[in-house]
């Protein structure tokens, strides 16, 4: 898929022809306006005659298809509609080839962010001609991409002085990760500092802009995909919302930021989610977001919580977490704390809602663990010395992809089974489900990392204020 002209004609939408559906492709990571949409050759109907549309959310920072390719290959040979957009401004390449290609972490990220945020400070654009993050890229960086112009997505441009603390947020987040992990584990410092920069500018926005756009994305695809094939105008579908991790909780705001008569046709029948977030600011490494909130960059300091938008939710909703989730712990769904006498699970409304929690078998050869990236089918776009850490290692599915997260939202597309009634249908194979948590005992090591970054990162934050406070209150 390597078309790169602009087309503005209704009636021009190149695809890609696959094994039983087709690809088609729109936008640009940087822009946050990519979206792949897969349609299937031979659709499918329930008995009503209606069609099965998906829309698939990604994870922070996990914005190509690749992560999920898989899952998203299977749903559309089954027949599936499914709308894959990158809500995230991200610098990941818009089109990969057949090889596989490898995050380029020997990049200088410092010095790259340091002179983005003295670029964005004396940039003197006007009202009519606002700073892009585009505008930053160089010769090299550039990525050309093929957009349909009517599918555009709905993202507010930020401020600039927002891209200028977002900036200097990312910078002193470099240096706090080079800090801590240069003497014990530089390869993971080195992952992690290329993951948080690729995806650096989408943390001027707020998360419910991103979802707003999502939602957007997806509605002007279809409404562009209608010009195209006129055959589609007209068809009633079914609509799904799945989500993984931070993925997961803007699945499961969807229905809450549904804008419109025209997007109603795009509230979902049922959500399902994978390891989800309750909150946005969580999942991501508690350093970069106490540094953000530091800085006030607008994605840490205006995060979507399940406990605000619970209430709302009144479809049938299914979680499915890993007991050894360590990215975003199953606790912080179940348990209540003294500032919050209900758990985060409770907080959703719907009768129709179920949490499942896969168990490690670490028996089995290779051992499975119940991680944080279930749903996840490929990271190796990065190394793996980075995915240990952030949320496991995946080189394809495996019995937690085909027995327990693709199992559950089958079990709702294909046999009509509630979201919130997933639990009596797993199988109980090489992947034990359980619909409580069982107990486990806390993690000292974890406890103790999180206590000398969290002296790290107030030790910076007291210096940063002592000498820019003035700056940053403004």
């Amino acid at each position: 898929m390597e078309n790169n002209t602009i087309f503005n004609s209704p009636q021009i939408w190149p695809y890609d022809q696959k094994d039983g559906y087709k690809i088609y492709q729109s936008g640009s990571h940087i822009k946050a306006n990519f979206i792949r949409v897969f349609v299937p050759d031979n659709p499918y109907k329930d008995k009503q005659g209606k069609l099965k549309f998906i829309a698939y959310l990604h994870g922070f920072a996990l914005c190509m298809p690749q992560f999920y390719e898989a899952q998203l290959e299977e749903l559309a040979k089954k027949g599936y509609y499914i709308f894959f957009s990158d809500f995230q401004k991200s610098e990941y390449p818009n089109y990969i080839g057949e090889k596989i290609q490898k995050a380029n972490i020997k990049k200088p990220h410092l010095s790259l962010w340091v002179h983005r945020a003295l670029t964005i400070a004396t940039n003197r654009s006007s009202k009519f001609n606002k700073f892009q993050p585009e505008d930053l890229l160089t010769t090299e960086e550039e990525q050309t991409s093929q957009e349909i112009h009517t599918i555009r997505g709905n993202l507010d441009e930020p401020k600039q002085f927002d891209y200028f603390r977002t900036s200097l947020a990312i910078v002193a987040i470099i240096l706090i990760v080079k800090l801590i992990y240069t003497w014990f584990n530089d390869t993971y410092g080195k992952n992690l500092i290329h993951l948080i920069s690729t995806v650096g500018f989408s943390l001027a926005h707020k998360p419910s802009e991103w979802i707003k756009d999502a939602i957007a994305l997806t509605e002007q695809s279809w409404q562009h995909l209608c010009k195209v094939n006129p055959q589609f105008a007209g068809q009633e579908f079914d609509f799904y919302v799945f989500g993984h991790s931070l993925g997961g909780l803007l699945a499961l705001s969807w229905p809450i930021y549904i804008c419109g008569e025209t997007q109603q046709k795009f509230f979902p029948q049922q959500i399902v989610t994978a390891d989800p977030a309750p909150s946005t600011d969580m999942g991501i490494p508690r350093i970069a977001i106490f540094i953000l909130k530091l800085f006030r960059s607008p994605f840490a300091i205006a995060p979507i919580n399940i406990s605000d938008i619970g209430s709302q939710l009144n479809i049938p909703i299914g979680i499915m977490h890993g007991v050894d989730d360590d990215i975003v712990k199953p606790q912080s769904w179940v348990n209540t704390s003294f500032w919050q006498p209900k758990s985060n699970f409770d907080y959703i409304a719907s009768q129709e809602k179920g949490i499942y929690f896969s168990l490690s078998n670490k028996q089995h050869q290779p051992p499975l663990v119940a991680f944080h990236n279930q749903a996840v089918t490929d990271t190796s776009y990065y190394d793996d010395a980075l995915f240990k850490h952030f949320g496991g290692v995946k080189n394809g599915p495996n019995d937690y992809n085909y027995q327990y997260v693709w199992l559950g939202l089958s079990l709702v597309l294909e046999e009509g089974v509630s979201a919130g009634g997933l639990f009596p249908y797993f199988p109980q194979g090489t992947v034990k489900v359980r619909d409580y948590l069982p107990e486990k005992q806390s993690n000292l090591k974890s406890i103790v990392t999180t206590i000398l970054a969290v002296l790290a990162v107030s030790a910076l934050g007291y210096w940063l204020f002592s000498h820019f406070g003035t700056v940053f209150n403004q």
